[in-house]
């Protein structure tokens, strides 16, 4: 019963990680064996890159998550499917899943973040939703905007 649940369990929590990663590449992989977890691995590696969905993750982060993937696949070196895994196997696979899930929640750029806020002048707040990624793409370009007008503040006052 137990060898089920912790199976079925890895297994839902592989699938939510390649699920949520439906609207960039779709590898339509469920990681119980070796070649559907190599997809899976290549595609979150892949997406760590400048541009990628996690490509926020910091350096390491990027050293966690590969090396949690490296041991992910030895474990499916040794045994190719989660059925042949002992339940020690399973759960230092579950375990390791978890983790790079973490990380790549927090850092995922496509994540939604939504605050609600009251307009100047109104007690009616309204709610507004941006992309983790487009919320620091704007921070950048304030930022940007702003030293500009610094410098030219500076040089027009000497």
């Amino acid at each position: 019963m137990k060898v089920r649940f912790i199976g079925a369990l890895l297994l839902l929590v592989m699938s939510v990680q390649v699920a949520g990663a439906a609207d960039k590449a779709n590898p339509a992989v469920n990681a119980s064996d070796k070649d559907s977890f190599q997809t899976v691995s290549e595609w979150v590696r892949k997406q760590m890159d400048a541009g990628g969905r996690y490509a926020e993750t910091n350096g390491e982060e990027r050293q966690v998550v590969n090396a949690r993937l490296d041991e992910m696949s030895k474990l499916f070196e040794q045994k190719s499917s989660v059925d042949q895994m002992s339940i020690d196997e399973k759960k230092k696979l579950l375990v390791d899943q978890e983790e790079i899930n973490s990380i790549l929640g927090k850092r995922d750029g496509d994540r939604l973040i939504c605050k609600s806020e009251r307009p100047i002048g109104s007690n009616l707040p309204v709610k507004t939703c941006v992309t983790a990624r487009e919320r620091d793409q704007r921070r950048r370009e304030d930022n940007k905007e702003l030293e500009r007008q610094q410098v030219n503040r500076q040089k027009k006052w000497g």
